[in-house]
């Protein structure tokens, strides 16, 4: 009995030294980033937040600028996610139809999906179905096709297409060069496309008229201006049937066609930083809301209904962070985090983010999924950490104005967290 006693106080006496160790490792670790973001503070120029948290015993572990404003780019997707993800059904609603004796009238729902690399033939075969006359109702969105604050000389790159009521396509062009044959999809705008041997820009501004350069093998892909006329050609054309633009101010007993699921949307929103399927996802929460096609109502009611308590009130305009108007703080990045933490089973949250490409896997595991988002001089990471223990930290990575490489900056990032890995 004496021996057992002592065998089990020897195992005790080892546990509280294993304990006591990684305790103080932990606290040199936090005190070692502590002391690199004051060191950082002395040597460089811009300006960085980060916050480290663990959502089980609700501990801060490491709060620097974390209540100061950044602009967050693409990081706005995680709010824009949230509010969908609490908003909408777990499919969208692809189309609003109305059938009479001889005709079908149609309506765009914002469902960014139509023809965007999803499964979306339950909207066209639903279509070509039809043997009755289709009309397109003329509606817009309740605001403009660019949101507030948006750089207008990128109306040109993929990543700023408009946002509208019956999206196609993306509201992208693809444009390629093979051999001197020339493709475009969709094929309609072949016809507006000019080759030429240089090229200085691929779309006139207030035309569509694109330029694609001789030789080039790589697949150009460009923004259209969108119009319910340019619509009703495209999907004419989509299902081989004449569809006919009409206006009314009659209102409709709409039926409703549902397309692809909200979580594929919400996928490719996040893993493939998808401006356009942000935007059109508030706009559909704005409908929902407020009867009305408007990202700004849409936010105006997450901001009241989900997130009353932020930490810093946050100056939040678009759904996708392309606006530089936008201002959020690394604690409310956090505070989100957190809440989808305990509002979302770990397995199904952790499918929604993308395994961070700054930080490196270990044993071929990834230990970061997170969220980046990125302008010119500005780089930020949010999301979550699995320790090399198992244990979930929250953190909010944010670097706003500086001048040097974003590789020295994701470099950073990564040699920080990787020190939390190996010791919390």
């Amino acid at each position: 009995m004496l021996t057992l006693k002592k065998n089990i106080s020897k195992a005790l006496n080892i546990t509280s030294i294993i304990l006591v160790v990684m305790f103080l490792n932990s606290c040199g670790t936090t005190h070692k980033i502590k002391r690199n973001f004051k060191r950082a503070d002395k040597e460089n120029s811009f300006f960085k937040g980060f916050v480290l948290y663990n959502p089980t015993t609700k501990k801060e572990l490491i709060n620097y600028n974390g209540f100061k404003y950044f602009t967050p780019a693409s990081n706005t997707k995680l709010f824009t996610f949230y509010t969908a993800y609490k908003t909408l059904e777990d499919s969208i609603i692809g189309l609003e139809y109305y059938k009479t004796k001889d005709s079908i009238l149609i309506k765009g729902t914002a469902d960014p999906s139509l023809l965007y690399g999803l499964e979306t033939s339950k909207i066209i075969d639903f279509l070509k179905k039809q043997t009755d006359s289709i009309y397109l109702i003329d509606d817009t969105i309740n605001e403009n096709s660019f949101g507030s604050g948006w750089a207008w000389d990128d109306y040109q790159y993929y990543y700023m297409p408009e946002k509208s009521l019956f999206p196609m396509y993306g509201n992208l062009v693809k444009h390629a060069v093979n051999d001197s044959l020339q493709k475009s999809v969709p094929s309609y705008f072949k016809q507006n496309t000019l080759v030429l041997d240089t090229v200085s820009t691929t779309r006139e501004f207030t035309k569509n008229i694109f330029y694609i350069q001789k030789n080039s093998e790589k697949i150009n892909t460009v923004p259209f201006i969108t119009s319910n006329q340019l619509v009703a050609k495209l999907l004419s054309e989509e299902i081989q049937k004449k569809i006919k633009l009409i206006s009314t101010s009659k209102k409709y007993n709409f039926k409703t066609l549902k397309s692809v699921t909200s979580d594929e949307l919400y996928k490719k929103m996040l893993i493939e930083s998808d401006n356009f399927i942000a935007e059109q996802l508030l706009l559909q929460v704005g409908k929902k809301v407020s009867d009305s096609y408007s990202v700004k109502l849409a936010i105006n009611y997450a901001l009241t209904n989900y997130l009353e308590d932020l930490p810093q009130k946050p100056r939040w305009v678009d759904g996708s962070g392309l606006s530089r108007y936008n201002l959020f703080s690394p604690n409310d990045f956090v505070f989100l985090l957190e809440k989808m933490f305990h509002e979302i089973t770990l397995q199904k949250l952790l499918n929604y983010f993308p395994v961070s490409n700054e930080t490196n896997t270990i044993n071929l595991k990834p230990f970061v999924h997170a969220k980046s988002g990125s302008l010119s001089n500005n780089y930020n990471l949010s999301g979550y950490l699995i320790t090399k223990k198992g244990t979930v930290l929250i953190f909010s990575y944010m670097n706003n104005h500086y001048q040097i490489p974003t590789s020295k900056i994701k470099n950073t990032i990564h040699e920080t967290l990787k020190l939390i890995y190996n010791n919390y």
